[in-house]
C-alpha cells in the first residue's frame, strides 16, 4: 500500500499542466482597473469614458494588513477571489485540514503536525485553538475607503451557521478604527444527540499613527467564547444501521449532559516612539529609525467542564472506570490570569516591496518581558513571576531575499526554557522559490499535564522533564511546472502524551515524524485542477496522524454573462486507514485509544460558486458519497462526521 501511496504521488506530479502564478502589482501600472480585478465594475467601465473611469489611487488599490508586533511589515489583503470561497469549515480553510468532532467549531486536532510555540506559563487546553483569535492574530488595514466585509454561512437548519463581520475605517490625524466579530452556531436538531455548539469571537482595536509624529499607539481588546455540549461519542455506532441526516437524532450518545466553557479575554495597549527615519533629500529614501516600544497587556482565561450524571452515562464509565468518582457527576474549573509588561528597543530600515506593502529591509530588536501569573484550581491559588528575553534579527535586502531569526530565553520562572526559529526566502525566478525553517526549542510540561483536578481532588500528580524538539523544514517551488514540494522532520525528546486510560505520560525514547508534502495546479483551458498531498510517517505509539492525506478540487472556471465569475466542480478530499484520537470530555484532551480502526475513506462534496465584483455566493453538498454508500468518515473516534447536507454562503466587501 505505501508503494501505491508513492505512485499516486510521482503520477501527480509528473502530470503536464499549466500554472497560474500570483498577480503582483505593477508600480507603473496606468490606474485602470483590469477586468479580472475583484474591484471592476462592468457597468460602470461601459457607461464611462476613458477619462471617467475610476482610476486608482496609491493606498486605495489595495488593502494591507498589519499587526501590532511589528506595524512596518504588512502583507495585502486577498479575500475576494473564488478559488476555495466553498471551504467554509474553519478545519479545511487552513493549509492542512484539522480534525474534528464533525460539527464546525467543535474540538480539533492538526492532521499535519506542527510545533506548538509557548511563551511563559501554558495551560495545556488547545482544542479550540483553531478558532481563537488572539490580540497578536488582530488585523490592522491600511487603506483610504472604509471597508467593511460580511459573511454569512447556513448549515443544515436555521440554528445551524456561521457569520462574520469585519469593519475597518480611517479617521483625521491617523487613527484606524477596526472592528471583528465570528459567530459559530450549531444548536439546530439535524446534528447528533446531546452536542450543541455556540462558539464567539469579538475583537475590538484603535490605531494612532499621526502622520510625522514620533509617537504611535495601538489599542486592542478581544473576547473569545466557547460553549458546548459534547456527548463523548456514540455508542456501538455501526455504519450499517445509519440512513439519512434525519436519523442520527437516535443514536445514543455515551454522556448525555456534559458542558465545556472556555473564555478568554485579553486587552493589550501597546506604544512605540520613533526616533530617525528622516528622508534623504538626495535619494529619496528613508533614513534607519530607532524605536522604543512598550505593551501591557491583560490575559484572564476561565476554564469549566461540567458532566451531570446519568443512567445514559452506564457505556462511558464502564468504558473509562478510572473516571467513576461520584454518582452525582464530575466537574473541573480554573481560571488563569496574567498581567505582562514588555519594554524593548529596536533599529530598522523600512522600504516598500513591488507590490505596494511597506516592509523592513532589516531589522534588530531585543526586549524584556516580565509576566505576573495567578492560576485558581478550585479552592487552589498560586502566583508565579516569568522573566523573558527576546531577541529578532531579521534582513531583506530585496523582495528575492530574506531571512529573519527569532529567539527566547526564560531568564525566571521555568529557567532554562528557550525557542530559537530561522526562517528563509529565496526567489530565484523561474528557477524556483526556496522556503526554509528551522526550529530549537526547551519548554516545561503544560500545568494540566502536571496535575488535573476533578471534583476538588487530584486524578493525576505528575513530574514530568522538559520537552526537547528539533523541527527542520523545506519547501521548493518550480515556477515553470508549478509543482511546491516540501520536507519536514521533527525530532522530540521527552514528548509528552494522554494514554489510553486518559493520564499523561512522557515517551521514554525519542520520538521522529517524517513529513512529505506536495502542491500542484494545473490548467486545461476553462479546466482547473488543484492538488495537496501529505505524507508523514511517526511513531504510532504516541502520534495517531493518517500516512496519506489529499485534497483535490476539479471544477470549471468561466466568466458568464460577462460579469459573473463561476466555479463549478468537486472537492474530493480522502485518508488512509490509521487509529484516530479519541476526545475525551471530561479529561478535556485528544488521547490514545485502541476501539475503532478507519479503513481509507473518501469524501467528495459538488459546488458551485459565483463573484460578481465583490459579491460571492457558494452552494455546496456535502459528502455526497453517502447517497450510494453509508460508510461515514471518521476523523477522530467514535465521532463521525455529519451525513449528506446541503450548505449555503454568502460574502460582500464593501468599499465606501
Amino acid at each position: 500500500m505505501r508503494n501505491g501511496w508513492v505512485y499516486i504521488l510521482l503520477v501527480l506530479l509528473s502530470m503536464p499542466g499549466t500554472w497560474a502564478g500570483a498577480q503582483v502589482l505593477d508600480p507603473s501600472d496606468t490606474g485602470q482597473l483590469d477586468p479580472s480585478d475583484p474591484d471592476y465594475d462592468a457597468a460602470s467601465a461601459r457607461r464611462g469614458q476613458p477619462q471617467e473611469q475610476r482610476e486608482v489611487l496609491p493606498d486605495t488599490f489595495g488593502i494591507f494588513i498589519y499587526q501590532v508586533d511589528n506595524p512596518n511589515q504588512e502583507v495585502q489583503f486577498r479575500d475576494s477571489l473564488l478559488n476555495g470561497f466553498q471551504k467554509f469549515e474553519p478545519d479545511r480553510a487552513v493549509d492542512f485540514d484539522y480534525a474534528t468532532l464533525g460539527q464546525i467549531g467543535t474540538p480539533a486536532y492538526a492532521l499535519r503536525y506542527a510545533p506548538i510555540r509557548r511563551r511563559g506559563l501554558e495551560v495545556g487546553l488547545r482544542q479550540f485553538d483553531l478558532y481563537r483569535r488572539e490580540v497578536e492574530q488582530l488585523d490592522f488595514y491600511r487603506l483610504e475607503r472604509p471597508f467593511t466585509y460580511l459573511r454569512y454561512l447556513r448549515g443544515s437548519a436555521q440554528n445551524d451557521g456561521r457569520l462574520t463581520a469585519r469593519f475597518s475605517r480611517n479617521f483625521a490625524d491617523g487613527v484606524n478604527l477596526l472592528l471583528d466579530y465570528d459567530r459559530i452556531f450549531q444548536t439546530g436538531q439535524q446534528g447528533y444527540p446531546a452536542t450543541a455548539v455556540r462558539n464567539t469571537s469579538v475583537s475590538t482595536g484603535l490605531a494612532i499613527r499621526p502622520p510625522g509624529r514620533r509617537y504611535s499607539g495601538y489599542f486592542t481588546y478581544s473576547a473569545n467564547t466557547f460553549e458546548e455540549q459534547q456527548n463523548g461519542g456514540i455508542i456501538d455506532f455501526d455504519v450499517e444501521e445509519i440512513g439519512v441526516l434525519g436519523d442520527q437524532a437516535t443514536l445514543e450518545p455515551l454522556l448525555a449532559n456534559t458542558f465545556q466553557r472556555q473564555s478568554f479575554r485579553q486587552a493589550t495597549a501597546t506604544q512605540y516612539l520613533q526616533f530617525g527615519a528622516a528622508t534623504d533629500t538626495l535619494t529619496g529614501r528613508e533614513r534607519r529609525a530607532f524605536t522604543v516600544k512598550h505593551q501591557l497587556r491583560i490575559d484572564r482565561r476561565a476554564y469549566r467542564m461540567s458532566s451531570l450524571r446519568t443512567v445514559e452515562d452506564t457505556a462511558y464509565y464502564a468504558r473509562l472506570p478510572q473516571f467513576d468518582l461520584d454518582d452525582r457527576g464530575l466537574r473541573s474549573q480554573l481560571e488563569h490570569n496574567m498581567i505582562s509588561n514588555e519594554l524593548g528597543l529596536s533599529t530598522f530600515r523600512r522600504s516598500q516591496s513591488g507590490s505596494r506593502e511597506t516592509v523592513q529591509k532589516d531589522v534588530l530588536e531585543v526586549s524584556l518581558v516580565h509576566q505576573l501569573h495567578r492560576v485558581l484550581q478550585d479552592a487552589r491559588d498560586s502566583t508565579a513571576n516569568f522573566v523573558l528575553a527576546t531577541a529578532r534579527v531579521g534582513l531583506r535586502p530585496s523582495d528575492r531575499l530574506q531571512f529573519l531569526i527569532d529567539a527566547q530565553l526564560n531568564l525566571l520562572g521555568q529557567i532554562g526554557d528557550y525557542r530559537i526559529e530561522a526562517t528563509g526566502e529565496l526567489d530565484l525566478g523561474q528557477a524556483g522559490k526556496l522556503e526554509l525553517l528551522g526550529l530549537n526549542q526547551l519548554y516545561s510540561p503544560d500545568l494540566l499535564q502536571r496535575t488535573y483536578l476533578l471534583n476538588g481532588s487530584e486524578f493525576y500528580d505528575r513530574n514530568f522533564a522538559k520537552t526537547l524538539e528539533l523541527r527542520l523544514e523545506g519547501a521548493y517551488t518550480l515556477p515553470f511546472i508549478g509543482i511546491r514540494a516540501g520536507l519536514a522532520y521533527s525530532l522530540l525528546t521527552n514528548y509528552i502524551y494522554f494514554d489510553r486510560a486518559g493520564t499523561p505520560v512522557q515517551s521514554s525514547s525519542p520520538n521522529s515524524i517524517i513529513q512529505l508534502t506536495a502542491e500542484r495546479d494545473f490548467t486545461f483551458g476553462r479546466y482547473r485542477l488543484d492538488n495537496r498531498i501529505l505524507l508523514q510517517q511517526a511513531d504510532e505509539d504516541v502520534f495517531r496522524l493518517p500516512q496519506l492525506y489529499g485534497e483535490h478540487s476539479l471544477y470549471y472556471a468561466g466568466k458568464w454573462f460577462g460579469v459573473l465569475n463561476v466555479n463549478l466542480g468537486l472537492d474530493v478530499r480522502y485518508a488512509s486507514g490509521f487509529q484516530p484520537y479519541y476526545y475525551n470530555p471530561i479529561l478535556q484532551q485528544f488521547q490514545l485509544q485502541d476501539r475503532q480502526q478507519t479503513d481509507f475513506y473518501v469524501q467528495v462534496d459538488p459546488f458551485f460558486s459565483l463573484r460578481v465584483t465583490r459579491f460571492r455566493f457558494f452552494v455546496k453538498f456535502i459528502q455526497a458519497q453517502t447517497i450510494i454508500s453509508d460508510r461515514l468518515l471518521f476523523l477522530t473516534a467514535e465521532h463521525p462526521y455529519p451525513d449528506g447536507a446541503l450548505r449555503l454562503g454568502a460574502s460582500w466587501r464593501l468599499l465606501d
